[in-house]
């Protein structure tokens, strides 16, 4: 009986979840979402990845059935909590790449510092922040408590200074400016 619960922990089909599976949908708290907010001068352009109803609150948005990470991202502030799983890959490097182009890009994901993406990550954005606790995602289960977070998780920043919504955890200044250069590493964890 333990070595089938303990299999179950690690069942690599749930982090290979597809995009649109409704257990992907985390619909970001206002608690987080208002420092964030702040740190991008107080008003999000774009949300390439949420729902038809904008919860977030963007100048412009995708959602399903449209791939916002296919479609153009121009615009000065960006703000993003994709998918997880694997399906991460893709957000984050296209959020690396409005930073590259010169876009202030704050990011939610889960705080996997073991993982290839992360690391990718890392070579290029300008700050980090460690979100205290785990996220309540605002979602209520049928008991009336919210959903949270079974990780915990990080906001990664490109052109922003993280430290401005310390009071979320605890926030780092990796670099003044994007590095020029960008190492890829294979898609993949």
């Amino acid at each position: 009986m333990a070595t089938e619960l303990a299999l179950f922990r690690f069942d690599n089909e749930l982090r290979r979840r597809p995009e649109d599976a409704e257990e992907q949908v985390h619909l970001t708290p206002a608690y987080v979402l208002d420092p964030v907010r702040a740190v991008l001068g107080g008003r999000i352009e774009l949300d390439p990845c949420t729902t038809a109803d904008n919860p977030v609150g963007a100048d412009r948005f995708y959602a399903l059935p449209d791939d916002g990470a296919a479609l153009p991202w121009s615009a000065a502030t960006v703000f993003c909590n994709p998918p997880y799983g694997e399906a991460r890959v893709r957000w984050v490097r296209r959020c690396a790449e409005a930073g590259a182009a010169g876009s202030r890009v704050v990011l939610l994901v889960p705080a996997h510092t073991d993982t290839r993406i992360w690391h990718e990550a890392m070579t290029s954005a300008t700050s980090l922040l460690f979100i205290k606790g785990r996220v309540k995602f605002g979602l209520p289960r049928a008991n009336g408590r919210q959903v949270a977070a079974s990780h915990p998780s990080a906001l990664i920043g490109w052109n922003v200074d993280l430290r401005q919504a310390d009071q979320l955890g605890s926030a780092f200044l990796l670099r003044d400016e994007p590095p020029s250069a960008h190492v890829d590493i294979p898609l993949g964890l």
